[in-house]
Formats: C-alpha cells, sequence, structure tokens
C-alpha cells in the first residue's frame, strides 16, 4: 500500500547540502524526517560519530567508514501506541534498546540507513528479523559502572589491535578459546547479520520462503560465494540441506561480519543519509558516498 508522505516547506537553496534531490522537500530536518513514514522496521542504520576516539578505533580496525550497526526495531507508522522510532543494538552495556532521534539530533553523527528490497521480505519478514534480535537482550548488562565501561573501553583498544592485524573473525576466534567475551562494539553488525540469517531460515523451516532467499541476506561477499549460484541443479530435500549446513556452519564467520560489509552489501539498498540535523534521500551507492565524504565547512 502506498503512502503519502507529510507536505514539507522547500528549504532555501543555500541551506541545501551537495548531492540532496532537487525534488523541492529535501534536504528534510531531523524532526520533519521523524514524523514521516520513512523509515520500515528491519532497515539497517550504520553510523559514526565525528571526533569520537572509540569511533576512529572501529573504524581504523575494522578499515571502515562507520563504527556501529543497528536495526529499526519500532517506528511509529508501523505499530500503534508509539511517537518515537527505535533501534536494537549491541552496546557496551550489552543488547538494548535506543530511541534512533538521540542519534540523528547529534550533529557530530553521521547515518546511513539501508534497506534490504524485494516484496517477497514483508512485514512479517521484517517482525521475524527484529524479534529473533530481540531474543539477544540480556538484562544482566544495564548496571554497568564506570569501573566496567573503562576496563571495557580499554579492551576495545586490545581488541582493535588484534581485529586490524589478525582480521576480526580470527580476533573473535581468538577472545573465545581464551574463555573471553569479544567487546560488543565489535559484534554490532554481526548482531544484525546473525538476526537477518536466522529469522529467514526460520521463516524457510515453516515454508514460506524457498531455501535460496537465504543467499539474500548473507551480507558478507566471500561468505556468501560458499552458496550456489545457481539452486535448481539441487532437489528440494538438497536445497534446504545446504541451507541448513550454511546457517549452522558459517554463524562465527557471519558474526564477524562488520559495519563495512553491511555498508557496502548489494543487497542492501541505500535509502537515506542524515547528518548536519538534515536527512537526505539517496540515489545510488555512489550518491550515498558523496553524501558521506562531503565535509561541512566549520
Amino acid at each position: 500500500m502506498d503512502t503519502v508522505s507529510p507536505a514539507i516547506t522547500p528549504l532555501p537553496a543555500d541551506q541545501r547540502k551537495p548531492g540532496a534531490l532537487d525534488t523541492g522537500n529535501w534536504p528534510m530536518p531531523v524532526e520533519e524526517f521523524l514524523r514521516g513514514t520513512y523509515l520500515n522496521r528491519a532497515d539497517v542504520v550504520l553510523m559514526r560519530k565525528e571526533r569520537d576516539m572509540r569511533s576512529w578505533l572501529i573504524r581504523w580496525a575494522t578499515r571502515g567508514s562507520f563504527s556501529h550497526a543497528a536495526l529499526i526495531f519500532l517506528v511509529p507508522h508501523q505499530e500503534q501506541g508509539f511517537n518515537n522510532t527505535f533501534v536494537i543494538e549491541s552496546v557496551s552495556r550489552g543488547v538494548d534498546l535506543q530511541n534512533l532521534g538521540s542519534y540523528l539530533r547529534d550533529k557530530h553523527q553521521v547515518v546511513g540507513i539501508k534497506r534490504l528490497r524485494g516484496t517477497w521480505f514483508d512485514e512479517r519478514a521484517q517482525s521475524l528479523v527484529r524479534g529473533r534480535i530481540l531474543n539477544s537482550i540480556q538484562s544482566t548488562y544495564s548496571y554497568a559502572t564506570a569501573f566496567r565501561l573503562c576496563w571495557a573501553f580499554l579492551g576495545e583498544i586490545a581488541f582493535g589491535l588484534k581485529a586490524r592485524m589478525w582480521g576480526t573473525r580470527r580476533a573473535l576466534k581468538g577472545h573465545r578459546r581464551r574463555a573471553l567475551k569479544p567487546p560488543n562494539a565489535f559484534i554490532c553488525s554481526g548482531l544484525v547479520q546473525l538476526g537477518y540469517l536466522n529469522a529467514i531460515a526460520e521463516q524457510v523451516a515453516m515454508g514460506y520462503l524457498l531455501p535460496q532467499r537465504v543467499g539474500d541476506v548473507v551480507f558478507q561477499t566471500d561468505v556468501a560465494s560458499f552458496l550456489p549460484d545457481d539452486w535448481s541443479r539441487f532437489s528440494d530435500a538438497e536445497q534446504y540441506e545446504i541451507m541448513w549446513d550454511f546457517v549452522t556452519g558459517f554463524q562465527d564467520v557471519l558474526e564477524a561480519v562488520t559495519p563495512e560489509d553491511l555498508a557496502v552489501s548489494p543487497h542492501l539498498e541505500w535509502v537515506y543519509v542524515i547528518r548536519e540535523g538534515f536527512a537526505h534521500p539517496v540515489r545510488s551507492a555512489e550518491h550515498a558516498r558523496e553524501l558521506l565524504d562531503w565535509q561541512p565547512e566549520r
């Protein structure tokens, strides 16, 4: 069903940022954007914070443009009784919900929104993805003290050095081999990846989707190459077995997916970039990069 966006007064030309679509309504102030019907459940949110040591460390360690990833959990136009948009994310205190507006209103935050396209990815599938991630919430992380936060940050520095030298997957394996918990800041994008993968696998098991749909939600290109190019060469039973072998066998690898993997994945389409208090619609990956790389005059 089509939705109608609220009327918005066009911004003066001198307030428009480079690369914005010339429709008269864009770039859109963040408050207007949040009141509209522009976001969907299970949209992927990518973030970096300018002039922030932790954000820089993660981007340096993962060789990427973003330091954090989250998933749109709730949007007012799809839920009754709510006025705010919430994301679900993995942060220093564990997996939790956060008001998206707190990120978008921060002038130091640069935020990108990507979306899985396809008529098959309907509201049921969107809700199941967020539900699988919701199961990761652990209330025991909600009482982090200043000492524990400081210790966690030192752990992130050490982990970041290892991730830079060895790669994120090897660093994760090394931590677990020594019975250490990897920093949540480094597995935020893995939470998003596994939420998608496990939810779609569950949809296949329930008979709603075909096994090959799993390939549409593998956001790491090298890992995706292990799936068949032509599923029709296999029987239904073989397709189902291939799918489950992949889902169960690559959990640890896909947990190490980085925000940059999500940023460059062709399965996720760029839809918005939000920065400096304005939301910009995105025409293409190149257009997104232009908006993300643009530096305002100070």
